[in-house]
């Protein structure tokens, strides 16, 4: 379960990492391909076969059916093998009493298997109830037990893609060859992202919350970390490659049987918390939508943390409550949740550099929006996180205060 805290160790470590050379470094090794294959030296395998029918077979197995006379009866056929393997021992039980670290691992390896049945199910053409049939009723179980012990949306989330998966070490991927490696750099480079919003939250915790923090020195770090993150983004826009991309982002888009969502980084909690704390009122006053659908979309984020956002926009919230009272204009929004009232009692400086922060956060959220657009839109592939109702241009424009500009600022 993901949350944020202002624990002194996450800050420490923002505070040791000089210049952002450190994130700079990682994020250089993203998209460069100086290999195109896993080295796995530190497996990570809860569920024995099925982990390992997952990471090294199942890519082998989607390749296979694509280049098949009869992808529909090959797509059967693996739905009867992962089900007959499943039978073949009592998975149930050994999902259930994995320590809560190995139990992550082996929920994500479960709904790869499941988002993999269904996705190629669309792929093959098959109909609804095959589709149903080729998931099985045994895989269908264990994702079922598997959401039951940690409350979760039922289908591959950015919680497992991004924050569970163990990319560095063992990496869940759909893809062979160079286009698994780019699928593993993708979700990685999100990774990356997410480890600097961490330390960004761990600063702007202490400063709300900590009676004697140095105004100062939180918000400067802020910055570098919001800084780090956006260095972290650009890769993705002048690095990945549109013609691999397209080969493995079929596969995290909306489930083509159910209406539910694909795993997206519009489902980052921590860039949330980030948002609330830095600009919180302002958005509820200039875009309240952001607001709508963070509680209309809440089960798609990381539930820990976001549950933990709306701890601070409603700690007196009732569990029967749908949304929080401000957010129907009974209310005042509730400014304590942001660092608002603390920036207000320093001087100048403080605020000019807390203007800062929120013009890092702007750029970082512009430079996402026009990555997007350029990977999805513009080449016509599906588009991952966003309904068919929806723009993809105006969700992740609820996110910004100022005007968007013709063009980001990439820095380099």
């Amino acid at each position: 379960m993901v949350r944020f805290s202002n624990d002194q160790q996450g800050i420490d470590r923002a505070r040791s990492v000089p210049s952002s050379e450190q994130p700079r470094y990682r994020a250089r090794q993203i998209f460069s391909h100086l290999s195109d294959s896993f080295d796995r030296g530190q497996r990570r395998r809860p569920l024995g076969l099925v982990s390992n029918f997952v990471t090294d077979q199942l890519p082998h197995c989607i390749a296979e059916i694509k280049c098949s006379e009869r992808p529909d009866e090959a797509v059967k056929a693996l739905g009867r093998s992962i089900n007959a393997m499943i039978a073949s021992a009592d998975y149930d039980g050994q999902l259930l009493n994995l320590p809560d670290p190995d139990f992550a691992v082996a929920k994500t390896d479960v709904q790869y298997l499941v988002n993999c049945a269904y996705q190629m199910s669309a792929f093959a053409r098959l109909d609804a109830v095959q589709a149903e049939l080729t998931v099985g009723e045994a895989l269908s179980r264990l994702a079922r037990l598997s959401c039951k012990r940690q409350p979760s949306i039922g289908v591959l989330s950015y919680e497992d893609v991004i924050l569970t998966n163990p990319l560095q070490s063992d990496p869940r991927v759909y893809c062979l060859g160079a286009a698994g490696v780019e699928e593993r750099d993708f979700c990685l480079g999100h990774q990356l992202i997410e480890s600097e919003l961490k330390l960004a939250i761990a600063a702007l915790l202490e400063l709300r919350d900590a009676a004697r923090a140095d105004a100062h020195q939180c918000l400067a770090l802020c910055l570098e970390r919001l800084e780090a993150a956006h260095y972290v983004l650009t890769r993705f826009f002048e690095h990945m490659s549109p013609d691999l991309f397209g080969q493995f982002c079929v596969f995290y888009g909306k489930n083509p049987y159910k209406n539910r969502l694909g795993p997206s980084g519009r489902f980052s909690a921590r860039i949330v918390a980030v948002s609330v704390l830095l600009v919180g009122e302002e958005l509820f006053q200039q875009k309240p939508q952001f607001y709508r659908d963070l509680y209309r979309l809440s089960e798609y984020y990381p539930q820990g943390g976001i549950h933990e956002v709306f701890r601070w926009l409603s700690p007196d919230k009732r569990d029967t409550e749908p949304t929080p009272s401000w957010l129907e204009g009974k209310a005042d929004f509730p400014r304590f949740a942001t660092i608002s009232p603390v920036i207000e009692r320093c001087g100048g400086e403080i605020r000019r550099l807390r203007a800062t922060c929120i013009c890092a956060l702007e750029q970082f959220t512009r430079l996402h929006r026009t990555t997007a657009l350029k990977y999805t839109v513009e080449p016509g592939r599906p588009t991952i996180g966003v309904e068919a109702s929806e723009s993809l241009e105006a969700v992740l424009s609820q996110r910004l205060l100022t005007a968007a500009r013709p063009s980001p600022t990439v820095f380099g």
